[in-house]
């Protein structure tokens, strides 16, 4: 009889102490707080932090994702808990509660712009290594059917295909009405493609799907489709890539020109933090910097900004002397470029180049101190942008950057066999993107 009693009543003893107690916890638990865009937010940030906390120690590590738009990840370590917060909304709101104090990392599809970092003055100097962070890459790749003779587009044919304005594919060289498909849960996808290619012009009607997969497997068998799928997906047997040209040359959407960003409808996914940075959030944004990751990264289904070489592939554009050049080197996954938000306070290095060809620089440094790359070359070839005002003020400003980032890698102990410029060659932006100065003045780097 008493035994009957005692055990539900210990069972309700039992009850409510956790019930006071786990509060007890989550409230003195030390936080990492990282708010903003909800495309980190979704997988690759609670990714990243879970693959941190295991490199650093804590165990017991769970994901708590029962109140909206907020992620929290528990863990222990040593008997003291760490909750990091990862709460979704977009750039704009995620910066704002950096510069309020309400985040220690901001989560971000863009930089910061003027009104922003006016506002923000207080937080240093957002261009550089310690306070900005790309994280990984995204973006959209255009798939048509296998079967289909179109092989690239420029940004205002694909505007006419996707809003109609354009609706048989006899304009471009195929046969028939334009079937448009897109994924209704893909978001990201959407938001890129309206800001780099529609610019405010509606999409037309489409064929809507769940997911990825389900749209290109509609694109395969759909001889007339043309789809918009996240980078990374894997187009399988019945589809095609196209190459996409905004103003420059078209550009396919291989691994290495998405991860060099000479690729148009591929963008950077940042991660910012002030100045006063606390060691816990500062360890965790430098980590996701770290090999471990940037595995991490690609774990999520995003593009990690990882130093491995594509295949040899031959050449066929631009001048003769580049294609010569080039001839049996292979192009390693990065376009250097540099920093033309004036000076910084922290240091030459940060204040010529941007916040990732610094770290590509160190990148490239360990890359090359692999045992199969000790002792081979680098070629150094500089690109410049036509508003550099005539053809000898291209070439020479291309020879500049050229030389210079030779110097930067024989520095680091590089062997470096040939740094030559080409000018205002393949261009990769035309002259309507705002941005084109920063994306033709570039430097590519080739491993002999």
């Amino acid at each position: 009889m008493s035994r009957a009693v005692v055990s539900p009543l210990l069972l309700v003893f039992v009850f409510v102490l956790s019930a006071f107690a786990a509060p007890a916890d989550a409230q003195d638990a030390e936080r990492v707080r990282i708010r903003g865009s909800n495309t980190l937010a979704h997988a690759l940030v609670p990714e990243v932090a879970q693959s941190w906390l295991r490199d650093i120690g804590y165990t017991g590590i769970r994901v708590d994702r029962s109140k909206p738009a907020l992620t929290e990840i528990h863990a222990t370590r040593d008997g003291q808990p760490l909750i990091v917060e990862i709460g979704a909304s977009d750039s704009a709101r995620g910066f704002n509660d950096l510069i309020e104090g309400q985040t220690q990392i901001a989560m971000m599809t863009r930089r910061p712009n003027a009104a922003e970092l006016d506002a923000g003055w207080q937080l240093g100097d957002l261009g550089t290594p310690e306070q900005e962070f790309v994280i990984a890459l995204d973006g959209v790749a255009v798939v048509v059917n296998r079967n289909n003779p179109v092989v690239r587009l420029d940004f205002n044919q694909l505007r006419a295909l996707l809003s109609g304005q354009s609706r048989d594919w006899r304009e471009l060289g195929a046969a028939g009405q334009v079937h448009v498909h897109l994924d209704s849960s893909a978001g990201a996808v959407r938001d890129l493609i309206n800001e780099r290619v529609m610019r405010g012009t509606a999409f037309a009607e489409a064929q809507q799907h769940a997911n990825a997969r389900e749209l290109i497997a509609a694109v395969a068998a759909d001889p007339l489709a043309i789809g918009l799928i996240p980078l990374g997906e894997h187009y399988g047997a019945g589809t095609k890539p196209l190459a996409i040209a905004d103003g420059g040359r078209a550009i396919a959407p291989t691994r290495t020109e998405v991860v060099s960003e000479d690729y148009p409808l591929s963008r950077r996914l940042y991660l910012y933090g002030g100045q006063m940075m606390g060691a816990l959030s500062r360890s965790f944004a430098l980590y996701a910097m770290t090999r471990p990751g940037q595995r991490a990264v690609a774990r999520s289904g995003h593009v990690a900004v990882t130093l491995v070489p594509g295949r040899e592939r031959r050449v066929t554009l631009g001048p003769g002397e580049y294609r010569q050049l080039v001839d049996n080197a292979v192009r390693l996954p990065l376009s250097l470029r540099f920093n033309f938000n004036g000076p910084s306070e922290s240091g030459v290095a940060a204040s010529v180049y941007d916040s990732r060809a610094v770290r590509d620089l160190d990148r490239l440094r360990a890359f090359m101190q692999l045992p199969p790359n000790r002792g081979r070359r680098l070629l150094v070839i500089g690109f410049a942008d036509i508003s550099a005002g005539s053809t000898m003020a291209a070439m020479m400003m291309s020879n500049d950057r050229a030389d210079l980032i030779a110097q930067e890698l024989v520095s680091r102990g590089l062997k470096v066999q040939q740094a030559c410029g080409m000018g205002t060659a393949l261009p990769v932006a035309g002259p309507r993107d705002a941005a084109a100065r920063y994306r033709n003045e570039r430097v590519e780097v080739w491993l002999l």
